[in-house]
């Protein structure tokens, strides 16, 4: 394969993370003493409410069945559904590629090699064939890479919520048919502290995150890992500088594009 090719593939995995199959089977009861879901789902939202904007500057590492790659990158993020991503390096002067998210559509703009792939949430496809793999583009991605998660993104009209709580850390599971998300949130720190998605009982990705730290009385997580299953796939993101609600211009969502 093209080593540029290559290259352009590890990047596009590092913004749309992975996933098409799963590994790792889901416990068919959640542990703990069982508790209302509701109660839960409002303490998620609640906090998921309080990061209005979000600048962070980030060391990503990612691990992909032996390869590796290192860079740095820089994210902006405007609740509810607005974010810019960029990733430089190696070198680490050079910006590899830059990627914005706002409302349902996706721009990735790939500055070596002047090319720019328009997708959305209802038609990834151009990002898909691009990545080899299927991408997240949805609520799953914005919370991975915020910590943000709206929970109306998980819902569907026939998911049902079950809820249970040990020493103080709550899992709500969010059903609908073959697949199931669950949350772990610490009451503690006021944050979730893993995401799981699951089909058909098997573990498809997950994310975790660590570290965390009080940034203007907001918990963050200096550190996240993105797992990919049955990929061998593996993230490591961590937050190097962030600023928390900032006043961000509109100028902070551009793209320079081609």
């Amino acid at each position: 394969m093209n080593r540029f090719v290559y290259r352009y593939k590890f990047l596009l995995m590092v913004v749309i993370l992975l996933s098409n199959a799963c590994a790792v089977s889901m416990k068919k009861t959640l542990p703990g003493v069982r508790v209302d879901p509701e109660i839960v789902a409002d303490k998620i939202e609640r906090a998921a409410g309080l990061l209005k904007t979000d600048k962070q500057i980030l060391k990503v590492r990612l691990l992909d069945k032996g390869r590796t790659f290192s860079g740095d990158g820089a994210l902006a993020y405007r609740s509810p559904d607005t974010l810019q991503l960029s990733i430089y390096g190696p070198p680490f002067t050079t910006l590899w590629m830059q990627m914005l998210s706002r409302g349902d559509s996706i721009v990735v703009v790939l500055p070596k090699d002047s090319k720019v792939i328009r997708a959305s949430r209802k038609d990834p496809l151009p990002l898909t064939k691009m990545a080899g793999s299927e991408g997240l583009t949805d609520s799953q991605f914005m919370g991975a890479v915020t910590g943000v998660f709206q929970l109306d993104g998980f819902r569907g009209p026939g998911t049902v919520a079950t809820a249970a709580t040990v020493d103080g850390v709550s899992t709500l599971r969010l059903s609908e048919g073959a697949t199931v998300y669950e949350f772990q949130y610490a009451d503690s720190l006021e944050a979730v502290l893993s995401f799981v998605h699951y089909r058909d009982g098997k573990k498809c990705r997950e994310v975790t995150r660590a570290e965390f730290q009080t940034v203007d009385l907001l918990p963050r997580a200096k550190k996240t890992i993105y797992r990919d299953y049955i990929q061998d796939r593996e993230i490591t993101v961590l937050v190097v500088k962030e600023t928390v609600n900032p006043e961000l211009a509109d100028e902070a969502f551009q793209l320079l594009l081609p």
